[in-house]
C-alpha cells in the first residue's frame, strides 16, 4: 500500500438519512428498555406495599418532603418540554430558539439534580429503614443517574452549535428529537414515581 493514500470505506458514503433512522430506532429501543427497567421498581412498590410483612412497608411512617418532590418534578417536566421546543425549532432552522430551548433544558436538569441531592441530605432516612425507604431511594437515585446522562447529551447538543466545525442545525435535528423522546420517557417515569412515592405510598 502506498504511503499517504486515502481510504474511503463504504460506510463513509452512507446517506445522512440512514444514520438518522438508526439513531431514531436506537433511541426508541433505549427508551423502551428504560421503561421496562423501571417496571421492577413499580412491581416492588405494589408487591411490598400489599405484602407489608410485619408492618415493614413503612416501618417508621416516613413521609419525604412533597415540596422537594414537586420541585424536582417541575424541573424534569420543564426540561423535557424545553428539549421538545428545541427539537421543534430545528425543523425551521431557528438557531436562537434551539439554543434557548437546550440551554433551558440543561439548567432545569441541573436544578433537578441539585434538588435531589438536597433532598437526600435532608431526607432523614436511608434505604435500610423499611421497604418504602428502599424503593424510594432506589427509584429516585436511578432516575437521578439517568438525568446526568441526559444532561451530558443535551450539553453536547448545545456546544456543537458553537463549534465552527460542528454539525449544522439540520443535521442536529435527529439528535434533538431523539433526546426529546428519551427525556420525555424519563419524565413520564418521574411523574409516575411522584404519584406513587409521594401521594399513594402513605
Amino acid at each position: 500500500m502506498s504511503g499517504g493514500a486515502e481510504i474511503h470505506p463504504e460506510y463513509t458514503r452512507e446517506g445522512v438519512g440512514i444514520g438518522q433512522r438508526n439513531l431514531t430506532i436506537a433511541t426508541r429501543l433505549g427508551a423502551a428498555a428504560q421503561a421496562f427497567f423501571f417496571v421492577s421498581f413499580l412491581f416492588a412498590f405494589f408487591y411490598l406495599r400489599a405484602l407489608n410483612t410485619a408492618g415493614r412497608w413503612n416501618l417508621h411512617h416516613l413521609h419525604p418532603s412533597k415540596a422537594y418532590g414537586i420541585a424536582i418534578l417541575v424541573c424534569v417536566l420543564g426540561s423535557a418540554g424545553a428539549t421538545w421546543v428545541a427539537a421543534w425549532s430545528s425543523r425551521g432552522q431557528n438557531l436562537a430558539v434551539w439554543r434557548a430551548g437546550i440551554g433551558a433544558a440543561i439548567l432545569l436538569a441541573l436544578a433537578a439534580i441539585g434538588l435531589q441531592c438536597a433532598q437526600y441530605a435532608n431526607l432523614g432516612f436511608g434505604p435500610g429503614e423499611g421497604s418504602y425507604a428502599s424503593v424510594f431511594v432506589g427509584w429516585t437515585g436511578v432516575i437521578a443517574v439517568n438525568i446526568l446522562a441526559v444532561l451530558y447529551w443535551l450539553t453536547t447538543l448545545l456546544t456543537e452549535t458553537f463549534n465552527p466545525r460542528g454539525r449544522s442545525l439540520r443535521l442536529l435535528r435527529a439528535s434533538g428529537e431523539a433526546a426529546g423522546v428519551y427525556w420525555g420517557t424519563l419524565a413520564l417515569i418521574e411523574l409516575t414515581a411522584f404519584i406513587l412515592l409521594y401521594l399513594v405510598a402513605s
